[in-house]
């Protein structure tokens, strides 16, 4: 439904782009509607994942010597294990698309941009074309600002308490509520080249595909954790916190920072479920000198809350430990 009306919408909106005037919001006769779904759509993709205590970090294993071994030793200081204990709440199931995004932006009468390094130009929102980085099915690039005001927006439009989800929520949902057996986070926590067909679906695949088309879940429903771009969480970043951390409820990360903590970091054998990074609001650019580039990454939304959403949307998952 969301999508058919979102079709519907589109003739007003590239007509309104063309001209020369200012959009008027009688032009954008289904944009209520569309909002309306897609406040639905957000609503409905919330998981509901119960809280616990878990061993956040490089939590390790023990091999045949009976000795502890970090799995990523070049990193231990700064993934240091520890204990943490989360509440309830509930993440959604994919992705933010570029459709949700540009509605927001319409429904807030936001600049419909793309950059070029420094430069901001104008495109057409809720582009068809699937091989554009734009394709309304395809992950939103944005910045951590826009990310996490497109959720706090959203939580007013649907009076929940949406926001980005801290680092713990998003470590403790990839790996199946906390669970040890998730070193990677995949549907099965295992790495993705051990299985030769979903390897190769990503490997040979274009880098963003339309949003939970490629990989199945993992157990608790979530789509997208290992692949389909990197993803911004609520944190500032530091290599020092987790060993200041130990037995923290609910942790938000530092009180301030100059990054912001990025999840999802890829495929490949050394991007663990524990593994994060930082990264800053822009960086120099090597292509073009003197320029500076805008870091742009994919996210979703968490509701911080243990209540119920909605009766019909309630799904409660407590995953396999």
């Amino acid at each position: 439904m969301y999508k058919s009306i979102l079709l519907t919408t589109l003739g007003a909106v590239s007509l309104s782009l063309q001209g020369c005037e200012e959009p008027q919001a009688s032009e954008f006769d289904n944009l209520s509607v569309l909002l309306a779904e897609l406040e639905e759509k957000t609503s409905s993709n919330m998981v509901f994942i119960e809280g616990g205590s878990f061993i956040m970090g490089d939590f390790g294993a023990v091999g045949d010597d009976d000795v502890w071994r970090p799995y990523f030793p070049a990193t231990i200081e700064e993934d240091k294990p520890h204990e943490v204990t989360l509440s309830s709440y509930y993440l959604s199931n994919q992705k933010t698309t570029w459709a949700d995004f540009d509605t927001y932006l319409l429904a807030n009468q936001l600049d419909v941009i793309e950059r070029i390094y420094s430069e901001n130009r104008d495109r057409t929102p809720y582009s068809q074309d699937p091989s554009s980085r734009y394709f309304i099915e395809k992950p939103a690039q944005v910045t951590w600002q826009e990310a996490k005001s497109y959720c706090q927006w959203m939580g007013a439009q649907t009076a929940l308490p949406l926001d980005l989800p801290t680092s713990a929520q998003w470590e403790f949902a990839a790996r199946n509520r906390g669970s040890k057996d998730w070193l990677y986070s995949t549907h099965d926590g295992k790495y993705l080249n051990s299985n030769y067909e979903m390897a190769e679906l990503v490997h040979e695949g274009a880098e963003f595909v339309p949003v939970g088309s490629r990989l199945p879940p993992n157990p608790l429903g979530i789509y997208d954790m290992l692949d389909n771009g990197e993803e911004w969480v609520n944190d500032w970043f530091s290599k020092a916190y987790y060993r200041e951390s130990d037995g923290v409820v609910d942790p938000q990360g530092p009180a301030q920072g100059e990054k912001k903590v990025i999840r999802n970091l890829g495929t490949d054998s050394l991007s663990f479920s524990f593994s994060r990074r930082g990264s800053s609001e822009s960086v120099p650019s090597f292509a073009a000198e003197g320029e500076r580039l805008v870091m742009e990454y994919t996210f979703r939304c968490a509701a911080q809350t243990n209540s119920s959403i909605q009766k019909n949307t309630d799904r409660k998952v407590t995953g396999v430990r």
